[in-house]
């Protein structure tokens, strides 16, 4: 039997290898308070897939989410985890069966800091990686 690996998924695993090559510990969740998760930490997070097909190839654009949170003394840290994403994400992408490019003005950065936690203050970045399949 023939396995197809969809292009979301190619993409998902690129950035997840992508941020565990780059010494960042990575997770596919919000670690779980019993997973004692140490600050900086990276979530390969959501992904939405906007189709468009030819009669001989599937094209359009993946979406992926990557969050990164750190303690509220590693604001420049996590600016510059942001920023390793955020390049990669510029241009081609290669990954075993798919083509993807990314342009710059379709990627974007959000930096907040999160008080959800009583008596917590945590920085995040929020990047939205938008890719075109090739």
């Amino acid at each position: 039997m023939i396995q197809i690996t969809s292009p979301e998924q190619e993409l998902y695993d690129y950035f997840y290898a992508f941020s565990q090559s780059s010494g960042y510990k990575t997770y596919d969740h919000l670690p779980m308070q019993q997973e004692n998760a140490p600050y900086p930490f990276v979530i390969v997070g959501d992904i939405q897939v906007v189709p468009t097909a030819t009669k001989t190839s599937l094209n359009g654009n993946v979406l992926i989410t990557i969050d990164i949170w750190g303690d509220k003394k590693q604001r420049f840290t996590i600016s510059d985890m942001a920023e390793r994403f955020f390049r990669a994400a510029i241009g081609q992408v290669l990954t075993d069966d798919y083509r993807f490019y990314g342009r710059v003005e379709d990627q974007s950065k959000e930096f907040t800091q999160d008080q959800s936690v009583p008596d917590t203050v945590l920085n995040r970045a929020t990047l939205i990686l938008n890719l075109n399949i090739l």
